[in-house]
């Protein structure tokens, strides 16, 4: 199992860089405020020695995505998976892998709490903070600000409190809310519309 680490985390690695690169994308790319339209463009690695498939729920299904976890560890010569780890409800898989003798690495957001081998991502609190500090930036250090993400996902609550954290020092930003999108297009929409509203 050792020796299977250091190519599942380079995997991990190509996969998450092409994840942000591939969301980067489709958010300069999105429709209205609010939304963001989905990418129809095709990302290949091509390398040596190993097969690889990049499978899951072209929406937020996690019933879905737990369905296609399973199914892959029902593969003949399965050799790791890598999983955004944003949702708790998948930690049981997780372990059922790992227990099953297939380390899982788990990328973008962790779950620490599962028997996954490494995580590789972003360091969520920080991106938030700094992204914080931009925001601040951008509306001349005063104002009132409304923070849209997807309630209770791990990744995202990080940089929510990154966010937080770094408006504090701000004695003229406000956070008036943070909407709930549920990571939908057409709830994000809403959402934002009513937020100006107010």
């Amino acid at each position: 199992m050792k020796k299977l680490i250091i190519p599942l985390l380079i995997l991990a690695v190509v996969m998450a860089a092409t994840s942000i690169i591939k969301r980067n994308k489709q958010y300069k790319t999105g429709g209205p405020a609010g939304t963001v339209a989905v990418s129809e463009d095709l990302y290949v690695e091509v390398t040596f020695g190993v097969k690889t498939e990049y499978i899951g729920p072209a929406e937020y299904d996690m019933t879905a995505m737990i369905t296609a976890f399973e199914q892959s560890m029902a593969k003949k010569n399965i050799k790791g998976i890598v999983v955004v780890g944003f949702e708790p409800a998948l930690v049981p898989i997780i372990d059922k892998a790992v227990d099953s003798s297939i380390p899982v690495v788990t990328v973008d957001a962790d779950l620490p709490t599962s028997k996954r081998i490494a995580f590789v991502g972003t360091g969520n609190y920080q991106a938030g903070f700094k992204g914080g500090q931009k925001l601040a930036e951008l509306i001349g250090s005063k104002g009132k600000v409304a923070l849209m993400t997807k309630v209770g996902q791990s990744n995202l609550e990080e940089r929510i409190r990154g966010y937080k954290d770094a408006l504090a020092h701000y004695k003229d930003i406000e956070i008036v809310q943070i909407a709930d999108t549920q990571s939908d297009s057409v709830v994000a929409a809403q959402v934002a519309t009513a937020v100006l509203r107010k």
